[in-house]
């Protein structure tokens, strides 16, 4: 694929190691193979498996392609509602609070589905192989490092300055720079995990990916409130 993408060639010989012709390999079935495994990882990436869905296909079969994630994403968000009901007592003390949890915690999914977007591109690409797993954490490590310094000291100077708090902008700054870091190392790592244990990488991303890091956005808010009160 790579050297159509690059070449203006429609069609490339297959030899093997002594140089004999095994066949050809036409411009546009790798295309339109591309096109059905884009496809696929578009579909996986909004949590729906088994297959291309139609709205032609029977209901209980769309369901059922749906259902099964999505009843994975209500359990992990109910750990998320638990992490919030744990520290009810810290919310009512400064109910602030509640205003950027969500802000913690989406932008910390959005930075960590940027690296699981990445992490699967140079998987595909083979740029990157399931054992350099400690080559993609230092340099995710490193990107949300500065990317986290920023976005918190952005996020407290606006806390700060809308709610007058300064307790507030330190709490929800904190936590968005070291979500962020977490969220970033995980979105790298994790399809190199999964694809090192033989399972489809595309799973670390999307909604399953985004609510593992709300429970944690929502966890550094409330701990951060809870020690700096106490």
């Amino acid at each position: 694929q790579r050297m159509f993408e690059t070449h203006s060639y429609s069609a490339l010989p297959v030899v093997d190691g002594a140089g004999q012709l095994l066949g050809v390999v036409i411009e546009k079935e790798v295309a339109e193979a591309a096109r059905k495994n884009a496809n696929r990882t578009m579909l996986k990436l909004a949590g729906i498996f088994g297959g291309e869905e139609l709205r032609s296909m029977p209901l209980l079969q769309r369901v059922g392609r749906r259902l099964s994630w999505l009843l994975v994403i209500l359990i992990l968000s109910v750990c998320a509602a638990s992490v919030i009901h744990f520290f009810e007592g810290t919310l009512e003390k400064m109910i602030a609070l509640t205003m950027f949890l969500p802000v913690v915690a989406g932008m910390s999914g959005c930075s960590g589905n940027q690296a699981v977007a990445l992490s699967l591109r140079e998987l595909a690409l083979g740029t990157v192989t399931p054992w350099d797993l400690f080559y993609v954490l230092i340099k995710e490590m490193r990107v949300g490092m500065v990317n986290g310094i920023i976005l918190g000291v952005v996020l407290g100077v606006i806390g700060y300055m809308w709610k007058g708090n300064y307790h507030l902008g330190v709490i929800i700054g904190s936590a968005l720079a070291l979500n962020t870091v977490i969220s970033v190392c995980l979105g790298g790592t994790l399809p190199l995990l999964l694809k090192r244990i033989r399972l489809d990488p595309v799973i670390a991303s999307g909604p399953i990916l985004t609510t593992v890091v709300d429970t944690g956005g929502f966890f550094m808010v409330l701990s951060f409130a809870a020690l700096m009160m106490s």
